[in-house]
């Protein structure tokens, strides 16, 4: 018996310096090198620890290496960014993020990996930036947990800049304006084409310029301001040749006042963030009778002009939101029958006639394709997309060659 134990304790004795020279080994052969070496960029250039707390598994759970450094005073120079906004990348082992930026006028703001290039700059000056990214997921489970600090100066020289999608513009179209730099206010644009809506992107603005069938050819000059900015753009349009089509003539139905009632309020209100996404879809799979533009004449003389697509649509087919947005009309008018109107942020908005049943209520939240009512034989189904007040061609939309569609991303 006293030899069993003997031997049981020579056992467990061998097993404790076989583990015990595992762990020492290990733990000599961890390094710094253990530790995340992916650097954090800011505009482009690595941005150097000033700073860290990291906690390395040796040997699972029992053993462990710390590596820690602390945070200090010392600030990175970066240098003078003139021609673009420094955006802050984050490398694939972080898992969580503080970031503070500080403006030449020491007010401060601060955000997270979600958020954290969403900062508007509004003055030109020295700024610094503070960052602190962890890592705390234990995945796989030999990772390092820890945390990393920066501390980092730089100066901003930004000239505001504007970009038109295209300078020159085809009767139908939509034009992008795009403002970015420092800026020191809000954007607004004075122009006889129609009501322009700013969106906020991550370097500036975006609006959308409409240029209506009848917006009259040759050079249009339009005065921008934002702020202390007051800068005059010239944008080009193009005459299109829409042609005539003979129609009969309409019976007066009323309504008139109906349809101003309800309809024209939404030329100047709505949703001021961007909700589409992509190109338009066709909201029926009839063909198109009547193009955008055309010009409808009732016994040889000028009657109208069409101010949307006519479509051939089936009775009973289903009509579906050309894009994602919110419904902020649906009912049935005297003089246009059913009726929906889907606000897709920025002034635009897509305004469905004709529709048998409406299915689609007001406030309801659509997307691409979600059905809005069908068609019928009472009515013609003529798809509208307007900014503002003013119409644009719905099909540049749906081919994904609108301004619409111009750097979506920003």
């Amino acid at each position: 018996m006293r030899k069993l134990l003997l031997w049981l304790v020579m056992v467990v004795l061998m097993v404790a310096l076989i583990l015990g020279g595992t762990a020492a080994f290990l733990y000599s052969r961890t390094g710094e090198d253990s530790l995340p070496q992916e650097p954090v960029t800011f505009g482009e250039l690595a941005l150097e620890p000033n700073g860290w707390d990291w906690v390395v598994p040796v040997l699972g759970d029992s053993v462990n290496k710390t590596y820690q450094s602390p945070t200090n005073l010392t600030v990175q120079q970066l240098g003078t960014f003139t021609d673009t906004i420094p955006q802050l990348v984050l490398p694939e082992w972080v898992t969580g993020a503080e970031v503070t930026i500080t403006a030449p006028d020491g007010t401060s703001w601060s955000g997270g990996v979600e958020d954290c290039n969403t900062y508007t700059y509004t003055q030109n000056g020295d700024y610094e930036i503070v960052v602190t990214a962890y890592h705390q997921e234990n995945e796989p489970p030999a990772d390092p947990q820890g945390w990393y600090a920066y501390r980092a100066g730089y100066i901003m020289q930004l000239t505001p800049t504007v970009t038109l999608s295209s300078e020159r513009a085809a009767q139908g179209s939509i034009v992008a304006i795009m403002l970015s730099g420092i800026l020191d206010g809000e954007p607004s644009l004075e122009t006889d084409l129609g009501t322009v809506w700013f969106r906020k992107t991550t370097s500036g603005y975006m609006g959308y310029i409409p240029v209506t069938y009848n917006a009259e050819s040759g050079d249009h000059v339009m005065t921008l301001t934002c702020g202390s900015l007051t800068q005059e753009i010239t944008l080009s349009v193009s005459k299109t040749e829409y042609g005539n089509v003979d129609v009969p003539a309409e019976e007066d139905v009323g309504g008139a006042e109906e349809f101003r009632n309800a309809i024209w309020p939404l030329y100047t209100t709505g949703e001021s963030e961007k909700l589409w996404s992509g190109a338009f879809q066709r909201p029926s799979a009839g063909e198109v009778t009547m193009s955008y533009g055309v010009v409808q004449m009732v016994d040889g003389q000028r009657s109208g002009q069409a101010t949307g697509l006519t479509y051939g649509a089936a009775s009973g087919e289903t009509i579906t939101a050309p894009q994602n947005g919110k419904v902020v009309f649906a009912g049935t008018l005297t003089l246009t029958g059913g009726t929906v109107v889907i606000d897709h942020g920025c002034g635009v908005k897509s305004y469905l006639y004709g529709l048998q049943t409406v299915t689609a209520t007001q406030g309801q939240t659509v997307s691409t394709g979600d059905a809005v009512g069908t068609a019928g034989e009472e009515h013609d189904l003529i798809y509208e997309l307007r900014i503002g007040n003013k119409s644009v061609d719905p099909d540049k939309a749906i081919m994904g060659s609108s301004g619409l569609q111009y750097r979506e991303s920003e």
